[in-house]
C-alpha cells in the first residue's frame, strides 16, 4: 500500500474534537514496535509490531514529499506466538535491533482517512493521520488524499504543529516534544 501521512503535535484534549467529528469514542490502541536493520547499512524500516494482541512485520520505503509523507509499506502478520521466532529470524539474516517505539492513545475513522492521537515513548502526544492508496494511485488520488489530510489539520488548528521529523530521528537523538503533556 501507499501510504500518505502526516503527524503533528497535539494535546489529548483534541480527542473531544476528533469524538465529535467522528460521532465516535476511538478505539483504544497500544503499539509496540521494534526496528531492526543491517549493521552498516541505512535501510528505511524493518519493523515488527504488536499491536492490540496482534503481531505484524512491516518493511518500509519512505519518501518525503513537499507536504505529506509518502511511503510504501508491504506488510504480513503473524501470530503473537511467534515473535521471538521472528527475532530470532531477523538476526539469523543478519539485521540488530536499532530502536523501540511504543505508541499509546485513540483510533478513528473519517472519510477514509486513518485518524490517531496518541502518546509516543517520551516525545509527547501526536496527531497521526494517513490516507492508504493502491501502489499505482496517481499523483492526483496523492493530492486529493493530501488536501483532505490539510483539511483535518485545519480543522483542528494544527496545521503550524505539523512534525516532519521521523519518530526514529526523535528517539534515537532524544529529542523532546515542545508539546510534552501528561494529560490522560
Amino acid at each position: 500500500m501507499k501510504e500518505i501521512e502526516i503527524k503533528a503535535h497535539a494535546s489529548l484534549s483534541l480527542k473531544t474534537e476528533i469524538e465529535r467529528l467522528t460521532g465516535d469514542k476511538g478505539e483504544s490502541v497500544e503499539k509496540d514496535d521494534l526496528y531492526f536493520r543491517r549493521p552498516r547499512e541505512e535501510i528505511q524500516a524493518l519493523r515488527i509490531r504488536v499491536n492490540n494482541g496482534r503481531m505484524e512485520f512491516t518493511a518500509k520505503k519512505q519518501r518525503n514529499i513537499k507536504l505529506s509523507e509518502d511511503n510504501l509499506e508491504y506488510e504480513v502478520s503473524l501470530s503473537i506466538d511467534e515473535r521471538e521466532n521472528a527475532i530470532s529470524f531477523f538476526k539469523c539474516l543478519g539485521f540488530e535491533e536499532y530502536f523501540r517505539k511504543h505508541k499509546r492513545g485513540y483510533s478513528w475513522y473519517y472519510d477514509g482517512i486513518h485518524i490517531e492521537l496518541l502518546e509516543v515513548n517520551d516525545l509527547g502526544v501526536f496527531l497521526e493521520m494517513e490516507a492508504l492508496l493502491d501502489f499505482d494511485s496517481s499523483p492526483s488520488d496523492v493530492k486529493k488524499a493530501q488536501e483532505k489530510l490539510y483539511f483535518l489539520l485545519d480543522r483542528f488548528g494544527l496545521r503550524n504543529k505539523i512534525e516532519r521529523t521521523s519518530y526514529r530521528e526523535m528517539i534515537l537523538n532524544g529529542i523532546q516534544s515542545q508539546s510534552h503533556t501528561s494529560e490522560r
